[in-house]
């Protein structure tokens, strides 16, 4: 996506109500921007943090003064004095240690920013930068986190919990009686200085705020192309193709996990949703060789071409006198249904070579959707010259396998996978699919499982050390979550 999105909201739709999900952001801190800052919330911050705001230029003299003799007497920094410029820069600058040397960098950033920007400006990049606690950076961020709103949609009394909590967040929101004593004292303030009236006042007072504490994700720049349905460039906010349940079930998938994993689910082609122990991108760019998990794209080319389902082929050795890695030997021939039930290297490789190598490659070129350059004869084993994402093999089940484009030969294929989705994870459901691959030996394990209408790519990175078997506890693992997503659809069975 050409336009910069950094500070979006991500939304998903829910039941028809749209649901946060977080914000794009290619690093670790949470920080939504909005071009909306209520006035009446900058005329409250002015009062409480900085009365002399729109006189001085960027430090207040007075506040200043007061604050150095009190740090001499200290010897240590025990007052601040900072003006709203002087918060704002320390919030750019990121530096919360109280010594001289940082005091002397904010004072001087506060000059800069107040010869850069206008008063009104300083203020929305205040509440676009400040720090709410709980990785949380800025005010449309925090009521989000906190109350599951828009600015736009807080109440006075949300507005002036989170004016409360600006000056220590983690604090104030582990502390309910001290959270109290400044709420109530802000309140007093407001309504002296005839900022509030007296009944909004009372109400404030009364006000029993309902905390929400909405998980907000970051997600980087380069998976938004992925998830997008449209952008309301006018609101900072993308509304995409996530399914709530789905995405809490992937980010619960790899949180639990004891390995690095990444997983990807798509409906009809469309990611609702990802997760991945190195980041959210990583489902989309990181590419790599993808194992077994292309032989059922060559197996429907190859009964295309003629193969026939009795056909036997060698599984011990193979026409190319490559030396490939077995999981265990079966029968000196197979058919190819059993070389896709056992996953057999040899009976593959020989089928092709009877069909043709190029035949197979150009078949996985255009599946993929990449240059016939990327493929070579290896590639019949999974490896390809810049490797295939996990976001592309996914998508390549979902389109390839589609209820509406089923052949008779695909339609068989997906038989013998449902045979595989039994074996492994003993759950009888007819219209389930799986298949695995390994690479990097063993330390690299896919699986991909779907239905009629649900796509499941997962890719568990691990030391072979701790997981010596070949799939060791990734089925459990698979089964303890994604299985829950299955339901058994007896109108749509493989014959």
């Amino acid at each position: 996506m050409d336009k910069e999105l950094e500070g979006y909201v991500i939304y998903c739709k829910d039941l028809n109500k749209e649901i946060p999900l977080g914000v794009v952001s290619n690093n670790y801190d949470c920080q939504a921007i909005s071009k909306y800052i209520p006035s009446r919330l900058k005329n409250f911050l002015v009062e409480i943090e900085d009365k002399r705001f729109y006189d001085h230029k960027g430090v207040d003299i007075r506040g200043v003064s007061r604050a150095i003799f009190e740090n001499l007497k200290e010897g240590k920094i025990v007052q601040g004095g900072s003006t709203i410029s002087q918060q704002l820069a320390r919030n750019i600058i990121r530096d919360n240690k109280k010594n001289f040397k940082r005091k002397f960098r904010e004072t001087y950033k506060a000059f800069q920013i107040e010869k850069l920007f206008s008063k009104n400006e300083i203020l929305d990049l205040y509440f676009n930068n400040i720090y709410f606690g709980k990785n949380i950076w800025g005010l449309r961020t925090a009521g989000l986190y906190y109350f599951n709103k828009e600015v736009d949609k807080l109440s006075q009394s949300e507005l002036i919990y989170l004016l409360t909590i600006l000056r220590g967040p983690n604090y104030y929101t582990k502390n309910s009686k001290i959270f109290s004593k400044r709420y109530n004292l802000i309140n007093g303030i407001l309504f002296e200085k005839k900022l509030i009236s007296k009944s909004r006042y009372q109400k404030n007072i009364k006000s029993k705020l309902t905390i929400s504490e909405t998980p907000l994700s970051n997600f980087n720049e380069h998976s938004i192309n992925f998830i997008t349905k449209y952008v309301d460039d006018k609101r900072k906010k993308i509304i995409s193709t996530i399914d709530l349940k789905t995405q809490k079930l992937a980010q619960e998938f790899v949180k639990e996990s004891k390995y690095p994993v990444s997983i990807i689910a798509l409906k009809k082609g469309k990611v609702i949703g990802f997760a991945s122990s190195y980041g959210t991108d990583y489902p989309f760019i990181s590419k790599s060789n993808v194992g077994s998990t292309l032989k059922p794209f060559i197996y429907c080319n190859l009964r295309e071409n003629g193969v026939l389902k009795t056909e036997k082929f060698d599984s011990f050795k193979n026409t190319l006198d490559w030396k490939v890695r077995e999981v265990k030997y079966y029968k000196p021939q197979l058919t190819i249904k059993e070389a896709l039930l056992y996953s057999n290297n040899n009976a593959f490789l020989n089928a092709t070579g009877k069909v043709g190598i190029d035949s197979n490659l150009e078949f996985l070129s255009n599946i993929l959707d990449k240059p016939k350059s990327d493929f070579f004869p290896s590639s019949i084993l999974g490896a390809t010259r810049n490797g295939i994402s996990l976001y592309d093999l996914a998508l390549a089940y979902s389109t390839f396998f589609n209820p509406d484009s089923l052949t008779e030969n695909k339609t068989e294929c997906l038989s013998i996978l449902n045979e595989i989705f039994y074996s492994k994870l003993g759950l009888r459901v007819d219209n389930a699919f799986l298949k695995t691959g390994t690479t990097n030996e063993n330390k690299e394990r896919y699986a991909i499982l779907g239905n009629a209408d649900l796509v499941y790519a997962v890719l568990r990175n691990e030391n072979k050390i701790n997981d010596s078997s070949k799939e060791g506890s990734f089925m459990k693992q698979i089964s303890r979550k994604v299985l829950s997503m299955f339901q058994n659809n007896k109108n749509f069975v493989w014959i």
